[in-house]
């Protein structure tokens, strides 16, 4: 008999996945900290959670054996909140992963829990670029969709399309100042200049005062370093002064469902997603809204592709170990519905393609959603700063 158990034990260790798997508790769980009810909702939110949740389901909800589970949690953009929920989740809840994010206030305080507890973050919303500068974490962070200094780099490369006068109307935190200031870097790198600029809290109603400063100073770009429901508040704003803006780093499909074709006709705005990309990007769309009744945003997508390259390479490596799976995705070529030739850096980076999109007129679409076009592709390698160039990762930077 104990001949017998001792061969059975060992053909257990023999099966495949099984006892290599490392889940805790028989469970890959993620979470998904994002705004559920304020400002950033549309761009991230309850559409996050469906991205999550999408890409779980190509994987039949499970791997070896394990339930992949997706939970949710509203940060309200407080990082003290936000640092909260991470601290249950994390020690008390075993949760593996924790995505979207949107907030980098929120990401920042988020991070720093799970460095101590050697858990992962896969950022999709969050956009600072000290993510992978002078805060980079290579062995707990992947940052997926975007950052200030790839937004700022895009607008340079698209300066021939748009301007070289600038005015920036500009969220007051650490995001909006950001991307402001990648913009400045870009745009005067490439012979443009900034004429002012006005800050104004998450949360503005009425931009009517920055509009008027936009249009005294007689730029030919009004950006807004913003995004959400602000930045559809502002292009209201303008459309009602008789403005056309031209740059919306924060702006994408849901605003523009929001606003209407025809408010947001003509808009020229940096997108991280071409909704046209390929067939994979169109049938994510078509499940999208079949779940949701409304498009995909950039960061929603984004959960989506970053979730579902953090399930394959758990299944290839058999494990939620951050420094396990980080080193497979940088292994990986992402080809998804989000980018069809990205790569993860070892700083945390994610590089992929990026757009310059114009809304058409309503004259111009053929359709519901049928709202965008490209006019400039940006190649990843270009707009996303070099690994060891300055501002980057210690780890990597030259010396």
């Amino acid at each position: 008999m104990r001949k017998f158990l001792i061969a059975a034990f060992v053909a257990l260790l023999a099966v495949p996945g099984a006892a290599r798997a490392d889940f805790a508790d028989g469970t890959i769980k993620i979470g998904v900290l994002t705004d559920l009810s304020g400002p950033y909702e549309g761009n991230g939110g309850h559409g996050s959670v469906t991205g999550a949740q999408m890409a779980a389901d190509e994987f039949g909800g499970q791997i070896d054996g394990a339930k992949i589970q997706i939970i949710s949690a509203d940060h309200q953009n407080k990082p003290d909140i936000g640092a909260s929920i991470a601290s249950r989740w994390f020690e008390v809840e075993h949760v593996d992963a924790v995505t979207d994010l949107v907030n980098s206030a929120v990401a920042f305080a988020v991070l720093n829990l799970a460095k101590k507890d050697n858990k992962l973050l896969l950022l999709a919303g969050a956009g600072s670029a000290d993510f992978t500068g002078k805060a980079c974490a290579p062995d707990n962070l992947a940052q997926w969709v975007y950052d200030t200094y790839a937004a700022g780099s895009a607008a340079g490369e698209a300066m021939p399309y748009l301007g070289k006068t600038w005015f920036f109307i500009t969220a007051d935190y650490v995001f909006g100042k950001g991307v402001q200031a990648g913009t400045t870097r870009a745009i005067e790198a490439h012979g443009g200049k900034v004429v002012g600029s006005v800050l104004h809290p998450i949360g503005t109603s009425d931009f009517s005062s920055y509009i008027l400063q936009a249009q005294a100073s007689k730029a030919e770009v009004i950006a807004f370093a913003n995004g959400g429901q602000d930045t559809m508040n502002g292009i209201k704003a303008a459309h009602e002064f008789g403005v056309k803006a031209k740059l919306f780093p924060g702006f994408d499909l849901t605003e523009i469902k929001a606003m209407g074709l025809a408010n947001a006709a003509g808009t020229l705005y940096v997108a991280y997603w071409n909704p046209n990309l390929n067939e994979k990007a169109h049938a994510f769309f078509k499940e999208f809204v079949k779940r949701r009744g409304k498009p995909p945003a950039d960061f929603q997508i984004g959960t989506y592709s970053a979730v579902r390259s953090y399930l394959l390479a758990v299944k290839a490596v058999h494990s939620t170990d951050p420094k396990k799976v980080l080193a497979q995705l940088r292994t990986m070529k992402i080809d998804d519905a989000f980018t069809e030739n990205g790569h993860l850096r070892p700083d945390g980076r994610m590089v992929h393609d990026i757009y310059l999109l114009q809304v058409k007129t309503p004259a111009e679409s053929h359709g519901e959603y049928d709202w965008t076009k490209v006019i400039a592709t940006m190649p990843g390698d270009k707009v996303f700063r070099p690994i060891d160039g300055p501002g980057g990762c210690p780890q990597f930077a030259k010396h």
